[in-house]
């Protein structure tokens, strides 16, 4: 019977690491969850050609909040403009880091801020419908 017992438990731990959710992955989701809520902001005739570089670090505005800053190149059709966006997002991670879960808190571009910021809920609430369908979309 011992035999059993034993294989079971190095299958089952098998089983949990492998469904294992690691920082840089949780890091890549949010990346494209950011870019795609970014581009759903931008007005029609403005558009992310690549983005250059990507930040990740916690938040300031709490535990269990993660920032990412995206440094892209945009493109209104006739001048490539580089530009800083920054998302904040609440996230969590379930047991043993087997799944990851996250919803936007705030988006800013340039001077414009999307979401919340402290209690306050900051810009237009159709903005933040199609900014939270794009990242639902790009994320899951």
């Amino acid at each position: 019977m011992k035999p059993y017992y034993l294989t079971l438990s190095v299958l089952l731990s098998c089983l949990l690491l492998s469904g294992c959710v690691s920082r840089d992955q949780a890091d890549a989701t949010l990346a494209k969850g950011c870019e795609a809520g970014v581009a759903a902001l931008l007005p029609p005739e403005r558009k992310i050609e690549r983005i250059n570089e990507k930040k990740f670090s916690p938040s300031p505005e709490g535990v269990g909040m993660r920032r990412v800053i995206l440094k892209a190149i945009e493109n209104d059709g006739f001048l490539e403009v580089e530009s800083e966006f920054e998302c904040v997002f609440e996230e969590s991670f379930g047991l043993f880091n087997m799944n990851h879960a996250a919803s936007i808190y705030q988006v800013r571009t340039g001077d414009r801020i999307i979401g919340k910021s402290g209690n306050e809920i900051m810009g237009d609430a159709q903005d933040f419908i199609k900014l939270t369908d794009a990242i639902r979309e790009a994320m899951y």
